[in-house]
């Protein structure tokens, strides 16, 4: 629940945060959206296919760089008529913990995913044991991680309304309202204690799932150690079996003229059909129907649920 500081403005509740924060989440999809069709001009789309997460990167770096970090509001906060203040709420934050911000919110994410990505593939040794060290196999498990982690952030959130992003709190970025505000309207609007009760609740349900799990395969070591290589292999499966069709060995079916994706014009990888018939690269389809659901040489209605991936 929000509160209410002497000498400062109020503290805005949990309510008002998440409105700003999905206004600004579309601005940013907005803003990413023109960009691509900007670079789409000057770089093809190809290019856009290649390098969709840098883009996102940059439309939300440049989002912020004009608006947090020059000491500006973002069209979110401007619409719920929201300031940045301290921890303490009584002055307005500095320029490093701005900085601070914008680099873990847009940038820090993208580094990982990519280190993660190179560091995913297991390095097994003769005897069969995986012989990567411990920080390669905890950031091999970051995504799970880190989804449990923002689970549990987003519950002390709904609890206390204090930081919506796990960033801001590191940074000691908090909003207020930009208005004084009656303090028993801020106690009554803005609870959403419920959620964060529910949040927990599944907290606590996976981890009694968890707790029976390893109970189950201290009985029997050797059938957990066959279903963790499974579930390695199972993990690792999508990111190692990619099909390249410059490759003449994968799809031998599919004749020569018919190999190039037409949205690239490059071999396809992973090529997918969509419901009329046309093959592309995964990637590239997926882009294209995200942004106009039809397919791109013959127009017909298309659908990403609608596509068939070809083994």
């Amino acid at each position: 629940m929000s509160q209410v500081n002497e000498r400062a403005l109020p503290f805005a509740d949990a309510a008002t945060i998440v409105r700003a924060h999905q206004k600004d989440a579309y601005f940013e999809s907005s803003y990413r959206s023109q960009l691509s069709d900007v670079i789409q001009l000057f770089k093809g789309q190809r290019f856009v296919n290649t390098y969709p997460e840098e883009i996102t990167v940059f439309a939300k770096s440049a989002y912020l760089a004009l608006t947090t970090l020059i000491g500006a509001r973002t069209l979110g906060e401007e619409y719920v008529d929201l300031i940045y203040v301290s921890r303490s709420g009584k002055r307005l934050p500095k320029l490093l913990p701005r900085i601070g911000f914008i680099m873990s919110y847009a940038l820090l994410p993208y580094l990982v995913s990519k280190l993660v990505r190179k560091l995913k593939p297991a390095v097994v040794d003769e005897s069969g044991k995986d012989s990567r060290s411990v920080l390669t196999k905890f950031l091999s498990s970051y995504t799970k991680v880190l989804d449990s982690l923002m689970n549990l952030h987003i519950a002390i959130f709904y609890f206390f309304g204090e930081f919506y992003s796990l960033s801001k709190r590191v940074f000691g970025l908090r909003y207020a309202f930009g208005h004084n505000r009656n303090a028993n309207n801020l106690n009554r609007a803005g609870n959403y204690s419920l959620l964060g009760a529910i949040i927990l609740l599944q907290f606590a349900v996976k981890g009694l799932i968890k707790l029976k799990t390893i109970n189950d395969d201290k009985r029997n070591p050797q059938q957990i150690t066959e279903i963790d290589t499974l579930r390695e292999v199972n993990e690792d499966y999508g990111d190692k079996f990619v099909i390249d069709l410059s490759n003449p060995s994968h799809l031998p079916y599919l004749p020569e003229g018919s190999r190039a994706c037409m949205l690239c014009l490059s071999p396809m990888t992973n090529p997918a059909a969509a419901n009329c018939g046309h093959m592309f690269c995964w990637d590239c389809i997926v882009g294209w129907i995200r942004e106009h659901p039809e397919c791109p040489l013959c127009r017909q209605s298309c659908l990403e649920q609608n596509l068939l991936p070809l083994r």
